[in-house]
C-alpha cells in the first residue's frame, strides 16, 4: 500500500462495508455507485504525479462533500437522481464511454428507483417499535422530571427548616451578646456550647447524609451551599464539624472548597478560626488554601 490510502491498481476508499441494517436493493446501488467510482480518474497533474483519485475529489466532481459520498459508497444515506445521474456521466467521460463503465445509465436510475421504493415501504412493525422506543424515552423523560421536582422540593423543604433553624440561633447569640459585654476567649470548656450549636444545624447533616446515602451527591452537596446563604461563619464551621463527626468525609471535603472558593475573606477566617479552635486543624488550613486558589 502507497501513501494517502492506495492500494496497487486501484483506490481503496471505493471498498466500502455495510451495515446489517442496509437493504437488498440499497446495497445493490451503493455497489454500483462503488463500480462507477473505481473508473474515475484524477486530473492530469495528478496523474503525473502517481496519484490516484481522492474521494475528496470524486465528490466535488459529483457536486457533494466527501462525508456524504461516502455515506452513499456504504448504503447509509439515498443519494439524489442527479447525483447517480451526475457519477455515471463522469465515469463514462473518464473511461471513453458507457461500454467500459460496464452499467448503463438506465440500469443505474432502474436500481435508485427500486432502493427509493424499498425505503418507503416501511413496515408495521418498524413503525411500531419506533413507537414503541419513543414512548419509553418519553416515558423516562417524565419520570425524571418528576425526580428532579421531589428533589427541588426536598431541597425548598431543607432551606425552610435552616432558615427557621438560624432565626433561633440568631436570637440565643443576641441574647448572648447583651448578657456579655466583652467577648471572652473560648477555652476547652466551651465545645459544651460548640456542641449545642451543632445541635440546631443537626437537621441539615441529617438530611445531606441521607441523600449522599442514597446516591444522590450532588443533591446533598446543593443542599449545603445553599446552607451558606442562611448560616454565619460560627454556623458553617458547626455544619463542617458536625460532617467530620458523622463521617461524611467527602460532603465535608466538597463544602470546604466550595466555600473556600465562593466566599468572602472575612467569613472564611471566621470559619478557620471556628474550626481552628476546636482542634479541626486541618480543615481550618484547608479552606484558608481553597480561598487562595
Amino acid at each position: 500500500m502507497t501513501r494517502n490510502g492506495v492500494a496497487a491498481g486501484r483506490t481503496t476508499w471505493t471498498d466500502k462495508e455495510f451495515r446489517a441494517s442496509v437493504r437488498p436493493h440499497m446495497r445493490n446501488l451503493a455497489r454500483t455507485m462503488q463500480q462507477l467510482c473505481r473508473h474515475l480518474l484524477p486530473d492530469e497533474t495528478a496523474r503525473h504525479a502517481g496519484k490516484r483519485l481522492t474521494q475528496a475529489k470524486a465528490a466535488d466532481r459529483v457536486h457533494c462533500c466527501e462525508s456524504t459520498l461516502s455515506r452513499y459508497l456504504s448504503g447509509q444515506s439515498m443519494p439524489e437522481v442527479a447525483t447517480v445521474e451526475s457519477l455515471h456521466e463522469e465515469a463514462c467521460r473518464d473511461t471513453g464511454g458507457e461500454h467500459h463503465v460496464g452499467v448503463t445509465l438506465k440500469e443505474v436510475l432502474r436500481l435508485h428507483k427500486e432502493a427509493e421504493a424499498e425505503r418507503s415501504r416501511r413496515g408495521d412493525k418498524e413503525l411500531a417499535a419506533e413507537v414503541d422506543a419513543l414512548t419509553e424515552r418519553l416515558r423516562a423523560a417524565e419520570s425524571e422530571q418528576a425526580a428532579l421536582q421531589q428533589e427541588v422540593a426536598e431541597l425548598r423543604s431543607a432551606v425552610g427548616e435552616l432558615k427557621a433553624s438560624r432565626a433561633g440561633l440568631q436570637a440565643r447569640l443576641t441574647a448572648q451578646r447583651s448578657a456579655s459585654p466583652l467577648p471572652v476567649p473560648r477555652r476547652k470548656g466551651d465545645r459544651q456550647r460548640m456542641r449545642k450549636d451543632v445541635a440546631a444545624v443537626r437537621n441539615l447533616t441529617m438530611q445531606a447524609g441521607k441523600l449522599e446515602a442514597d446516591g444522590r451527591e450532588g443533591a446533598a452537596l446543593t443542599l449545603l451551599r445553599r446552607s451558606t446563604e442562611v448560616l454565619n461563619p460560627l454556623e458553617t464551621g458547626a455544619v463542617l464539624l458536625a460532617l467530620r463527626q458523622q463521617q461524611h468525609d467527602k460532603l465535608a471535603d466538597n463544602l470546604i472548597h466550595v466555600y473556600g472558593r465562593d466566599q468572602g475573606d472575612q467569613d472564611v477566617l471566621h470559619v478557620a478560626l471556628t474550626l481552628h479552635e476546636q482542634g479541626s486543624l486541618e480543615d481550618a488550613g484547608a479552606i484558608l488554601q481553597a480561598a487562595l486558589e
